[in-house]
């Protein structure tokens, strides 16, 4: 796989920000930011409306464990971006086959970071490589509370596609997704 150029994964506001395709070596950092942002996130935006439950089932599906057995399997993708050689955000992906279809699993920004377009750089380079696996499409599933969330995922692109009532854990979601090219059988 040929390394995503440094143009198009360095812009934006703050420079001193690296991406870069996740690394086994990163998994135990990834799990225990991926669980800080999840519980941020929960007491920010979810407070009585996402059950104890599905955080708990979140949290372990994104964990140090999770993530070593997703990096090596060739249908998931992962990107972080490191600042100071810590991790201060991610996005995490699957890939349905040679269907052309992408899924976005998790994006997440250290609070202290946001607003400086690493989230956008952290999808930029996930679709740069899913482009480049052949897919047609990106979607993802949000809490219609994570309204900051949304309006990023709308900057880079994504857009509504069906508002999914009482659909996990009894939660509604919102379905999002963006054409990144041309379905071609592969």
């Amino acid at each position: 796989m040929r390394q995503l150029g440094v143009s198009v994964l360095n812009k934006g506001s703050n420079p001193k920000v690296e991406i870069r395709r996740m690394k086994p070596s990163d998994c135990k950092a990834a799990g225990e930011f991926c669980e800080r942002m999840m519980h941020w996130m929960g007491e920010k935006y979810l407070k009585d409306t996402y059950p104890e439950e599905a955080m708990e089932f979140d949290i372990w599906n994104h964990s140090a464990k999770r993530l070593a057995e997703d990096v090596r399997d060739p249908d998931s993708f992962a990107f972080v971006a490191l600042h100071k050689g810590e991790i201060c955000g991610i996005v995490q992906g699957m890939i349905f086959g040679k269907s052309g279809l992408a899924k976005f699993t998790w994006v997440a920004v250290h609070p202290e970071h946001q607003h400086e377009g690493i989230g956008i750089r952290l999808m930029t380079a996930s679709e740069e490589y899913l482009r480049k696996k052949g897919c047609h499409k990106i979607f993802l599933n949000t809490l219609p509370a994570l309204m900051p969330a949304i309006k990023l995922y709308m900057k880079f692109g994504l857009l509504p596609d069906a508002y999914l009532r009482k659909h996990w854990w009894g939660v509604d979601f919102l379905l999002m997704s963006k054409w990144i090219g041309e379905y071609r059988r592969l």
